[in-house]
């Protein structure tokens, strides 16, 4: 089953399935997740860094390797599916086509290809892929993800200066336990859950007030319409009582013809 935002916040504020640092509420979406390009980018042709400022260019006839800013930890009960971004399809470049297996964990490395003759330019911190997370039908088995946090060992193929690799080694990137820890503390999912909770106690509030302005009203309303049937029955009861109790002691004329036979002086 395919999760909405509403079933991602849930998860987000359970923590038991999902986890995602850094979090940014806004690009939760109605069925999927938006994720941001870093700094981290390199060209499969000479294997050099394909950032040049504040961007990451895809030459032409070539693939770029991207990581994403963000960090994902999804349980046994969770899998998803990765996808391009229409922006970026529509200059040119190829479909982005990939799983996110149960029980990931890390930033998620993705390749993008340019087919086209001229090169395609990705902002750093901008959106240019999606997540669709799922709910699988039995939990996967445990232990099986055979994929390393981050998938460092393909990143170790690109010439990757010290600096990036010190980033890669975070326990953010590569440990449930730093991804955890590192989302939890984070001031944004302090003000995701802050809001949450607000969110939550409208919800009541606005159902209370629901019951209140609907419930009661009609509850007064049927029990005025049973009373009030049952005050009419008792009056068509009573007025059928009286007419119905002279016509018993009226008698007939054969009746009273008869008493002057039996008493000759009436």
């Amino acid at each position: 089953m395919l999760l909405s935002d509403i079933d991602v916040k849930k998860e987000l504020v359970d923590g038991e399935n999902i986890m995602i640092y850094p979090l940014d509420i806004t690009k939760i979406k109605g069925s999927s997740i938006n994720l941001t390009a870093s700094k981290y980018a390199w060209r499969v042709s000479d294997k050099k860094s394909a950032v040049e400022g504040d961007k990451i260019v895809v030459p032409p006839q070539d693939t770029v390797c991207v990581y994403t800013e963000e960090s994902i930890w999804v349980s046994r009960r969770i899998g998803g599916t990765y996808h391009s971004k229409v922006s970026l399809v529509t200059k040119g470049l190829g479909h982005i086509s990939t799983t996110l297996d149960p029980q990931w964990f890390g930033m998620s490395l993705i390749a993008i290809n340019n087919p086209t003759c001229k090169p395609v330019e990705i902002y750093i911190g901008h959106t240019f892929v999606t997540v669709m997370l799922y709910y699988l039908k039995t939990d996967s088995t445990k232990g099986l993800n055979e994929n390393a946090g981050s998938r460092q060992d393909l990143a170790n193929n690109f010439n990757i200066s010290p600096k990036v690799q010190e980033e890669l080694r975070k326990e953010s990137n590569r440990s449930f336990e730093g991804l955890r820890q590192a989302m939890l503390n984070s001031q944004s999912y302090k003000d995701f859950i802050e809001d949450y909770t607000k969110e939550e106690k409208e919800t009541i509030r606005q159902k209370k007030e629901f019951k209140q302005t609907f419930w009661f009203p009609l509850i007064v309303a049927i029990l005025g319409a049973i009373i009030g049937g049952v005050i009419s029955g008792l009056i068509v009861w009573q007025i059928t009582k009286d007419v119905e109790e002279p016509s018993k002691n009226k008698k007939t004329a054969v009746e009273i013809h008869e008493e002057r036979d039996e008493h000759p002086l009436l």
